[in-house]
């Protein structure tokens, strides 16, 4: 979708960015055979990018074409306060490993230290050995605890 020779910026998403956003996201849930789940995206990125108490969604752009996005959501926790959780961190296949992801998590950290938020974490599937990387070298941890759910 980009040019592998431009450079990129990392910037807040804008209401013009919901079609580039939601083709990205589209291709991820299917990927994640969630597909179910599709006609949601611009519903969610709508609501987000309207209401910026509940998260923040960041562009990686070159020249208007995104690259990459992160959603990050914004939650309060008794032992932390606020804190933001890394819900999506994505990357075109054509901008992997050029630090998109990187600066990306960089941006949300800024955006952390901003609102005074003192933890971030990131849920990761265990095959998905990228955003492992661009995690562990932004500074994250690793934490091994069991993740529950339920469909309702």
């Amino acid at each position: 979708m980009c040019s592998v020779k431009a450079e990129f910026q990392v910037r807040p998403a804008q209401p013009g960015d919901i079609e580039q956003l939601c083709a990205f996201a589209k291709d991820f849930l299917k990927k994640l055979n969630v597909e179910s789940s599709v006609a949601n995206v611009p519903l969610v990125f709508e609501r987000i990018l309207s209401s910026p108490d509940l998260g923040i969604v960041l562009v990686a752009d070159s020249n208007k074409e995104l690259c990459g996005y992160a959603y990050a959501a914004y939650l309060w926790r008794t032992e932390f306060g606020e804190t933001m959780d890394l819900v999506t961190l994505f990357t075109a296949e054509s901008w992997r490993k050029k630090g998109v992801g990187r600066s990306l998590v960089a941006g949300l950290v800024e955006v952390a230290k901003r609102r005074n938020i003192r933890r971030i974490s990131a849920e990761v599937r265990p095959e998905n050995f990228a955003i492992e990387r661009a995690l562990e070298s932004s500074g994250f941890d690793p934490e091994r605890r069991t993740l529950w759910g339920m469909s309702v």
